[in-house]
This record gives C-alpha cells, structure tokens and sequence, in this order.
C-alpha cells in the first residue's frame, strides 16, 4: 500500500501562527491555465517551438506521485535542462483549506517526448508556511506571484503577475475532475503558472514569493538544484 506523504507545515493566519502536519494522498498538477487566451496561445506555440506538443484539452490535469512533494531547499535532478516554475498550491485536509507557494520544475528534454513524464522526473516544491484560502479569497485577483532565477552570480527576475491572470480556485477546482480524488485525505494542487518575461531559463537555484498586498505580507521559498552525474 502506497503511503501518504507527510508534510510539516505552519499555517499564518491573521490569528497567529500554528503547526499543522499535512499528509498527501493526492497530488495534482494543473497546466494552459491562463484567462487570456491570445498568452495563452502564445505559451503553447513557444512551447511548439521547443518541441512540446500542445495540449489536447485547456485546462489540463496531471496525476502524480506525491512522493515528489518536498519543503526542501535543495532538489537533486539528472539533467541540467530542468527548470522551475511559481505556482500557487492549494492544500486540503479535513474541512481545512490553505494556499502556498509553489513551483512545477520539470525536466524539459523529457518534455518534448512526454509532458507528465517530464514532471514526475523531478520534485515538487513548496514553501513550509501557507495561509487560510479563506483570509485571501476576497481579493485573490490581487495577490502577486514572483520567481527570480539564480545562474552563477546573476539574478533574474522571470516571472511577475497578478493571480488575475489564471485561474482562481474555485475556477480551477470546478474544471478538475474529483473521481477518485479527496480533500478529506488530503489533496496538493499545483495552480499553473503565470508567463514568463523573456522565454525558458535554466538556473542553479529558484526564489519563488506569492505577495499579499492587502494584508501586506508574503510567503517566500528559495531552493537550489543539484544535477546529480548519472554515471559513477
């Protein structure tokens, strides 16, 4: 029997802070979740062009392992073609309900032969601290989600945008089909992510934020790459 994975989280509210220990049963991936449809057109033909072929469906759903579900801040890979991407990541268990940052790094030389193949390559990773999704729901299409690659000694920032811009929750989870799924038990969904500013970068570490401007506050989470040699 397949166990879950357990995670230790601390969930910060407007209330305090406390510590929660989240354990996954499910772990769904989301993906071609933009509003705009033109960006959205334009991310699956720069993904064309990479060799990526374009999605059957818009949303799309990706089942995986929730073993590749980590708070590390250090991921091993086996390529150096691999890159990371911000998501939102939506927890559930019990009657609970919170939101984190995340991001998908994927494999992409495996990408352009299997697209859920190149995601199970590599960890999921998400921030230890996550909020209430009920204290950001009002003002959701405000919140900002950032991510900066790290090469060497230069820093870039890559991707930058409000979450108006894709799918809300509610939006997402409508769509997603449930057969065989259950927050009770608990269930980690990667959002998508939002476009980047100048095309795929690879990089030696992530830093991801998703900004609150209400309630001014963040969630942050840096987390290097290690590419492991594949012969020994």
């Amino acid at each position: 029997m397949i166990q879950p994975t357990v995670l230790k989280l601390r969930v910060t509210s407007r209330k305090g802070g406390q510590e929660v220990v989240f354990s996954a049963h499910h772990l769904v991936c989301a993906g071609w979740v933009g509003k705009d449809q033109k960006v959205l057109q334009a991310h699956i033909d720069e993904l064309a062009h990479l060799g990526v072929k374009g999605p059957s469906r818009v949303p799309t759903y990706m089942n995986f392992s929730t073993g590749i579900l980590t708070t590390d801040d250090e991921i091993p890979v086996i390529s150096d073609q691999t890159s990371g991407e911000v998501e939102y990541v939506l927890l559930f268990q019990g009657g609970d309900s919170w939101v984190t940052v995340g991001s998908d790094q994927t494999d992409r030389d495996i990408e352009t032969k299997s697209i859920p193949a190149s995601k199970q390559m590599c960890a999921k990773v998400l921030s230890r601290e996550c909020w209430p999704l009920s204290e950001v729901k009002e003002h959701w299409d405000r919140l900002i989600m950032r991510c900066w690659v790290n090469k060497g000694k230069e820093r870039t920032l890559y991707q930058e945008n409000p979450l108006g811009g894709i799918l809300s929750p509610e939006e997402l989870l409508k769509k997603m089909p449930m057969e065989g799924i259950s927050r009770e038990k608990g269930l980690a969904v990667f959002s998508g992510t939002i476009p980047t500013k100048a095309g795929l970068i690879y990089g030696d570490s992530f830093d991801l934020e998703l900004e609150d401007p209400v309630l001014k506050r963040s969630i942050k989470h840096s987390y290097g790459v290690r590419v492991l040699p594949q012969y020994i």
